[in-house]
């Protein structure tokens, strides 16, 4: 049975909502160290849009492997 490309997506939504829960977290965790207002959290967020943008990116536009 060949493999229709759903595990790629998969993956990629995972790294997507790991990577702005994770970096989310950290910034939230600095947040309530250094008694910022939010900037730690918007900034953590950002940062895992912006990595799970690329990783989609990357899985859209790189030749599959099993074609």
């Amino acid at each position: 049975m060949k493999n229709s490309g759903h595990n790629k997506y998969m993956a990629t939504a995972s790294t997507m909502t790991g990577s702005v829960l994770g970096l989310g977290a950290v910034g939230y965790f600095l947040d309530q160290k250094f008694d910022w207002p939010q900037y730690g959290l918007l900034t953590g967020a950002l940062l895992g849009v912006v990595i799970g943008m690329y990783e989609l990116y990357k899985s859209i536009y790189t030749k599959n492997n099993d074609q």
